[in-house]
Formats: C-alpha cells, structure tokens, sequence
C-alpha cells in the first residue's frame, strides 16, 4: 500500500508539474495553454475524477470519439455504456499495447458506467467518504497502470488485498512521511491554478532575463 501510494503521489505531482511548467514557459512568449489537472484527488466519483485529471487528454478523448460514438444521447441507455467502454478501452490502448493498460482502460470505463448507473447511492454518501473511495478506486486503477506485465499486476494486487509474511520494508518511515506530506497537498491543498500569483516583473527585468535564457540556450 505504501508503494501504490507512493506511486499514485509521485505520478500526480511529476506529470501535473511538468505540465504547468509548459503553462508557465507558454506565459513567456504569450502563449495561454489551458489548465491540465484540477486537483484530481479530491474528486468526489469516477466522473469527476476525469473532469480533473489529464483534462487534455480526457477532452480529446471526449470530443473525437464518445461524442461521435453518440455519447449520452445514443439512444438506449446500454449504448451510453458501450460509447463509454470503447471510449475508455481505446484511452487504455493509447498509453501502450499491452493488455495492462487495456485492462485499466476497461476498469476505468466500467466505474464510470456503473456511476452513471447508480449516481444517487454514491452521491448519497458523505463528502469525505466519497473523495475517500474515489482515492481508493484511483489507487487499484494505478496498480493496473504501473505492473509492467499482467502476472506483476496480479503480484501487486495479491500483496495489496491479502496478508503475506514477509520483511518490513526499507525506508518505510520515511515513504510514509513523505506520503502524509503529499496527501495532504493533493486532498487538501489548493492546486497551482487555484493561488494568486501577484508577480508583476518590470519590462526591464523581464527582457534581462529573456536575453540571459537565449545566451544560456546557445552556449
């Protein structure tokens, strides 16, 4: 568990980081790259949780195949299922061809088909248990997403969901605090889009440090 932790923090903050970074060297030459994670570990259902995470992705995902699949308009309910299955699938194929991430494509479009099935017994439940389970959910999905093979995912999943005798791990403590210290940025603390940024460089500064970057670049 430590590790899926460890994993599912390392992989928010590595990928949401380099992406404002682009947002942040867009800004340099005048350029407004839209936002690309919206603190998606404090979604409150499977739905929700793609409206936050990889939004480019999810809205390419969205815009160019379920939508002309028929999205939610298709007809009969099972056919919002199906678009929502190969919209997912295909989003798990995307990532590589491997049956890993097939898989994890079919488990991601089965949670948001069963929450578009039953969204009042969720939505029912308490705000923290709802962010709590949706974690969690996350979490079993990365296991799919990490294991390079499929015999690895289902080593993972043994040593997640039933006790094993074994050693304690190296550097446990350590994982952990460095766990507390990450879930607690990323359930509770406001993402890089959500705080003020009041710097205002002069003009003067701003093309000093512009001419230091393309000097840096051409040596």
């Amino acid at each position: 568990w430590l590790l899926m932790l460890g994993y599912s923090y390392q992989l928010y903050f590595d990928f949401a980081g380099y992406s404002n970074m682009a947002v942040g060297l867009g800004h340099l030459f005048g350029m407004h790259i839209p936002q690309n994670f919206n603190s998606p570990y404090q979604a409150l259902n499977p739905s929700d949780f793609w409206r936050r995470w990889h939004i480019s992705l999810s809205r390419c995902l969205r815009d160019y195949l379920y939508i002309p699949l028929g999205g939610n308009r298709a007809g009969p309910e099972w056919k919002t299922y199906r678009n929502l299955m190969i919209t997912m699938l295909l989003g798990g194929l995307w990532h590589g061809a491997s049956w890993t991430f097939v898989v994890w494509g079919a488990y991601h479009g089965a949670l948001l088909s069963a929450y578009r099935r039953w969204p009042a017994v969720w939505d029912a439940q308490p705000i923290w248990a709802q962010r709590t389970f949706t974690f969690i959910l996350a979490i079993f999905g990365w296991t799919l997403f990490r294991a390079p093979t499929w015999a690895d995912a289902t080593a993972l999943f043994s040593r997640l969901l039933w006790p094993h005798a074994g050693n304690v791990m190296t550097g446990a403590p350590v994982l952990l605090a460095l766990c507390v210290i990450a879930g607690a940025l990323s359930h509770f603390g406001p993402n890089t889009f959500e705080i003020r940024h009041q710097w205002r460089p002069a003009t003067a500064f701003g093309m000093a440090f512009l001419l230091m970057l393309c000097l840096a670049a051409i040596y």
